[in-house]
């Protein structure tokens, strides 16, 4: 897919020194004012600087952005599997050195996936496992290996917005990573596959961790992570 024009359209976010990029007639514009207009993703101040974050199922790249602004000193893993967000999301982060784009699916091991459109636009892509290779199909990663690929011995944010995959990602394997994340936040989605908030719920409750909302996201978090109250 190329990105000539008058296939994408500039848009200023308010705070973000660099231009963002939309696809007309698509739902890249909501998820713009979802990230920039309702801050979604803004959390209370935080008693550390982050240096690492991914961001699952980073869609076109503005939670990643938002993040690169918020915290200019992190390193920032962005996965998405579907290829023409994956196109746009390079034009949005072209100027964030800190920003690596990872063209992968976010599962619990090692696999090939491919992208199934269930009728929601953009956003609402999800993924489903195959059993080997074929046309149209990537490979899948782990949040593990990202962590041990990239050294990190803690994950200071990880932010999964993975249209199904959640229920996979808490299903089995999140032993050898949960532990190393200090705040979480997730968008569950049970009405595109059911069963991912009791998967979610079961993998966490050992973990101890904090918990409030904000829309459509749980935030959890390790306690001493924040200055002050919500």
């Amino acid at each position: 897919m190329g990105l000539e024009e008058p296939q994408l359209n500039s848009i200023k976010a308010s705070g973000i020194k660099e231009m963002l990029y939309f696809r007309k007639d698509s739902t890249d514009f909501d998820t713009f004012k979802y990230v920039f207009h309702k801050k979604e993703y803004r959390l209370p101040t935080l008693t550390f600087q982050p240096k690492w974050i991914i961001d699952g199922g980073a869609n076109v790249g503005y939670t990643s952005v938002y993040f690169a602004e918020q915290f200019p000193n992190a390193k920032i893993m962005a996965v998405e599997s579907e290829p023409s967000n994956v196109e746009v999301m390079k034009e949005n982060i072209r100027n964030y050195d800190q920003i690596k784009l990872l063209h992968a699916g976010l599962w619990n091991k090692n696999t090939f996936l491919k992208v199934k459109d269930v009728g929601l636009g953009e956003w609402g892509m999800m993924v489903e496992e195959t059993e080997r290779a074929e046309q149209g199909s990537f490979k899948a990663v782990t949040i593990d290996s990202i962590a041990a690929n990239f050294g990190m011995e803690e994950i200071d944010i990880l932010k999964l917005n993975v249209e199904g995959a959640e229920k996979e990602l808490f299903s089995q394997g999140y032993e050898s990573w949960l532990s190393k994340v200090k705040i979480l936040i997730i968008e569950l989605h049970d009405r595109m596959k059911p069963g991912c908030s009791r998967a979610f719920y079961k993998a966490i409750r050992p973990y101890n961790f904090a918990t409030f909302k904000r829309g459509a996201n749980v935030i959890l978090y390790k306690k001493g992570c924040f200055k002050q109250k919500r």
